[in-house]
């Protein structure tokens, strides 16, 4: 992982998954850059205005008595 960069975690079906990997292979592609795009992507077709506190800081924390179950 490169500095400055943060990390996620997606679960997938496994036959989705592998069909992803075995295509970004294909095609000479890393999967964590075709991710990064593929999310910039749905951003960029999704933005929003975001209250001020949310622009620069990360996603608010839900408590675990937040959640619904």
């Amino acid at each position: 992982m490169a500095q400055g960069e943060a990390s996620i975690r997606v679960y997938l079906p496994p036959d989705i998954k592998d069909r992803f990997k075995t295509i970004c292979f294909f095609k000479g592609l890393n999967m964590s850059d075709v991710s990064a795009e593929l999310i910039e992507d749905w951003l960029a077709k999704n933005d929003m205005e975001l209250p001020n506190s949310q622009k620069t800081s990360s996603a608010p924390t839900i408590k675990k008595s937040d959640k619904s179950a």
